[in-house]
């Protein structure tokens, strides 16, 4: 914008001084040696009785030394941080300005003042981000996909036509095509392939869940590798820990597991077997199988009559 003559506080100016509207950010570019050098004559003839640093432009204009200026065409990129509600207002000035590229480039936020996303994320168009979502991290999320409100995705990748909803994925990789939540957690390392189905409070860590494979409800899948097309029951855990080692179970293609079983690693369950709810398998199980693993049933007559419960009255 110009050759600068000199910097002054605003304590020291002149009425005339006093009338230019450019501000001093207090960002700087020197020759170090000619700094070096305008240190030594500073003085503190001010009114604050202080050594200004700004002086040195004085100095060496006196000298002869050419002292330029750059204005920033956006002043909120000098914007101050001297305290928290400061800190807030950056934060917020640096949020429209990310939000604002996603939405040109063809990102449909529903709403950008709730949404939330960090410098560098890649997010492909015709994807829709509703309220409240978090985005952090080396996150890429792929063209027309869906998340939904209070979602928080970490450091992951997702890719084209996924669905999340309100579900937390943390360093992990959703391939096209699959749908998470509402309320999963995929910790790190998950990895869902196409077309699976992640749903409600799932929790799933270090395993794959494979193409077309629903884990549909209340499971629980850790250190585990699961092939194709397996349906996975309700309350279904994957034992993976014994309290000091991390075992991994494997499952193949096309295998069913019945709701609220429990298969203690390390564990091998072939494809095309089935496993029968309410099981706890500790051994492995050969193709075509179907595995049981529970107390036979006994119903005693009339025993319930001599229960404290039923004569309480």
């Amino acid at each position: 914008v110009g050759i600068v003559e000199k910097i002054v506080e605003q304590k020291d100016a002149t009425t005339e001084e006093a009338l230019v509207k450019e501000i001093n950010t207090g960002t700087y570019c020197f020759d170090n040696e000619l700094l070096f050098d305008a240190l030594a004559k500073l003085d503190t003839d001010n009114a604050q009785g202080e050594y200004y640093l700004t002086d040195i432009i004085e100095i060496l204009k006196e000298e002869g030394k050419i002292i330029a200026a750059y204005q920033t065409e956006d002043f909120n990129e000098s914007l101050g941080v001297n305290d928290r509600l400061a800190l807030a207002e950056a934060n917020r000035l640096m949020r429209i300005r990310i939000n604002q590229t996603h939405m040109r480039n063809g990102v449909t936020l529903i709403d950008p003042a709730t949404t939330y996303i960090d410098e560098g994320v890649v997010i492909g168009s015709d994807t829709l981000i509703e309220a409240g979502v978090v985005i952090k991290g080396q996150t890429t999320i792929g063209d027309d996909c869906i998340i939904t409100a209070s979602s928080q995705i970490i450091d992951s990748q997702i890719k084209d036509h996924v669905t999340i909803k309100a579900s937390v994925v943390e360093e992990s990789i959703i391939h096209a095509g699959a749908d998470v939540g509402p309320n999963a957690h995929l910790r790190p390392k998950a990895e869902i392939m196409e077309g699976a189905h992640v749903g409600n409070f799932v929790e799933i860590k270090n395993a794959t869940i494979g193409e077309g494979t629903k884990v549909g409800h209340l499971t629980y899948v850790g250190d585990a590798t699961l092939g194709k097309n397996i349906n996975v029951g309700c309350g279904v855990v994957f034992v993976n820990y014994d309290g000091k080692h991390k075992f991994k179970t494997t499952v193949g293609d096309n295998t069913f597991i019945g709701s609220g079983s429990n298969l203690v690693a390390p564990l091998a369950i072939a494809e095309e077997t089935m496993i029968a709810a309410g099981s706890t398998i500790t051994q492995d199980v050969p193709k075509h199988s179907m595995a049981i693993a529970r107390a036979r049933q006994e119903n005693k007559a009339d025993y319930a009559k001599k229960l404290p419960y039923l004569n309480e009255k």
